[in-house]
Formats: C-alpha cells, structure tokens, sequence
C-alpha cells in the first residue's frame, strides 16, 4: 500500500492515476444516477467519462506545466490568465464533440442546448473543470506532502541513529587497560580469584561490543553490567574503597539506551574515586518516581577540589548530553551537583 501511494516508479504512478480517475468516474457517475437522472446509466456512464477525459487533461497542464512554470515562479497574473484560457479552449473544444456536460447532466433545466457558441456553456463547463483541478491539486499536493514528511522524518531518524552510534562507539578504553593491567597483577598472587573475574570481565566485554549497540537495552542488564564493572574497578582499591548500590522496584521489561549508567557509574571512579588517596566511597541509586526512571550517583570528592574540572569537562558526559537529547529531547534531566566534599548526579528519563 506504501509503494502505490508514495512509490515514484512508473507502473505504481500509472496505477496511480488510472485508479483516481476511475473513482473520479465513478463518483460523479454515481451522483448523477442518485438524482434520479432519466439517462441510462450506460450514457450517465459515457458521459461522465467524456467529462473526466477534458477535467483530467485540465488538471495535468494545470499541475505540471502552470503551477510549476507560472505560479511557483511568481508569474502569478500570466499563470492564471493562461489557466483561464485554457479552460476556455477545453471547454469550447468539449461542446464541439459532445453537447453534454456534467452540469446540464446534474442540472439540465438551468442550461440552455444551443451549441459551440452559447458563453454560458462554456463559462459552467469551465467552471467545472476547475473544480476538478482543485481536488485534483489538493489530492496531488497533499500526497507529495505527506511523502516528503515521510522521507524527512525516516532520514531524521536514520541521522539519530548514525549519532547515536558515532557517540556510543567514543568509549573511554582507560578502563579496559587498567583492568587488564590488574587482572595480570592479581594472577600472581591469586588464580582463583582472576578465574571469577575474568569471567566479570568477559561479561562487559560482551555488553560493550553487543548490546552497546542496540537503541536501548533492558535497565536490569544495565544494573548487571554495573555490578560487574564495580567488582573490577575494586580491584585497584581493595578494602579502601567503599561503594553502595540500591535499586528499588521492579524494573523487567523497562529499557534504557545502552552505557548511559555506565558512563554515570564510571565517572565516580575516574573524577572522584580515582583521585581521592582516602577512602572513597560511592553510592548508587536507581528507583521510579512520577513516570520516570531516576538514576543517581553520589561520590566523595578529594579535598583539593581538582576532580570537579575534570568531571565538568569529561568527554564522556558532553556526549551522555548529546545522546540524551537526540533519544529523549525534553523527557529527561540530568542535574550535577559539585559539593565541597562530594558529587552527585541525578538523571531522569521518561518511562
């Protein structure tokens, strides 16, 4: 049905036009027979087609030679003078062949049958004719409308996805160096315990090279995701580092575009946690409220207060920004707060 509507190809624009002329046939036939007319329906028939032959060559010169040459190019005096005049020929070529008109069809007692020269008769077959080319155009222009909004919002989208992609595949590998860098230290003293964290690691791999991907992933494979990666991160902090997660309600089925928690989560450790030769500590949050999934992170702060111009000027949250606002435009927040002593992170996107 798309195709024999928007298609652009020759056979679907042909079906096209043969199908809108015999419903334009039918349709005036149709009325004509409903008024109770005393001509055959075989002539009704005949003479409704001899009809739309004239209003459809009308309408064709009209749409493809005089808006396009005429109006659109702002001869609109010379434009209209030659649709008038046109009319006028068609018509007066119509009464040479036919005395029969659709108006002296549907009304036969306002028209006076005398021939090639009667003016009235020409000016009310003109007249009909141009209230065919006006549906005509409105059929026309509102079909070309809806394609081209068509098209538009498809490459809308497709420029949306492109970004989001562009902005999905800028991944900070720090992480992934310094994990392997532990991994391999941890091996040394423990096998044991690098065989289950391998295993952890294996598991974010996967999410990064796969699921990162898709338009949105479910928020519990998110939550999973974190779990893993804070258990790796933990690994250049040991028991120093002290880091909360709660999540309340049920959130299966629920979706979110893939890494936006990570990148959240991630900035705890690389602007907060990373610097703080103390001991850190981060506390995460993912709850619903009002319509909307809210995720939050709070992290504690070094005391010489560098961490807020790195977190404020990371390229992973300017694009967080930029994939936010083409996948949520006005349906999220994301509010940052720089404490003394702490940071804290709220985003809240549309269910």
């Amino acid at each position: 049905m798309s195709a024999f509507l928007f298609s652009k190809k020759y056979k679907f624009r042909l079906a096209r036009h043969l199908a809108f002329f015999c419903f334009t046939v039918f349709v005036f036939a149709l009325i004509l027979y409903l008024r109770g007319s005393e001509i055959k329906p075989a002539e009704i028939l005949i003479t409704v087609f001899l009809n739309a032959l004239f209003f459809f060559g009308y309408a064709y010169i009209t749409i493809f030679l005089i808006i396009p040459e005429f109006i659109l190019k702002n001869r609109l005096l010379s434009g209209t003078l030659i649709f008038l005049l046109i009319g006028i020929g068609l018509s007066s070529i119509k009464l040479l062949s036919s005395n029969e008109i659709f108006y002296s069809s549907l009304s036969p007692e306002n028209i006076e049958h005398t021939g090639f020269f009667n003016l009235r008769f020409i000016i009310v077959n003109t007249k009909d004719m141009s209230f065919i080319v006006a549906i005509f155009c409105i059929v026309k222009y509102a079909k070309d409308y809806l394609y081209d909004d068509k098209i538009r919002r498809e490459l809308e989208e497709r420029n949306k996805e492109a970004q989001n992609k562009l902005l999905q595949s800028q991944f900070d590998p720090h992480f992934l160096f310094n994990t392997i860098n532990n991994l391999y230290a941890l091996s040394l003293l423990d096998p044991g315990k690098t065989n289950r964290l391998i295993l952890r690691f294996k598991s974010v791999l996967e999410y990064i090279t796969e699921k990162s991907q898709k338009k949105y992933v479910a928020i519990n494979d998110e939550m999973d995701l974190l779990e893993n990666y804070i258990q790796l991160e933990k690994l250049r902090y040991g028991n120093r580092l002290n880091v909360e997660i709660n999540k309340k309600g049920d959130f299966s089925g629920e979706l979110v575009p893939p890494m936006v928690f990570f990148v959240l989560a991630e900035n705890c450790f690389e602007h907060g946690s990373s610097l703080d030769a103390g001991n850190p500590w981060i506390k995460i949050n993912l709850k619903k409220d009002n319509g909307f999934t809210v995720f939050t992170t709070e992290n504690s702060k070094p005391e010489n207060g560098n961490a807020g111009r790195h977190r404020g000027e990371g390229i992973s949250l300017l694009n967080l920004h930029k994939r936010l606002n083409l996948l949520y435009l006005n349906n999220y927040s994301l509010k940052v707060e720089d404490k003394k002593n702490r940071f804290f992170v709220e985003l809240k996107v549309k269910r």
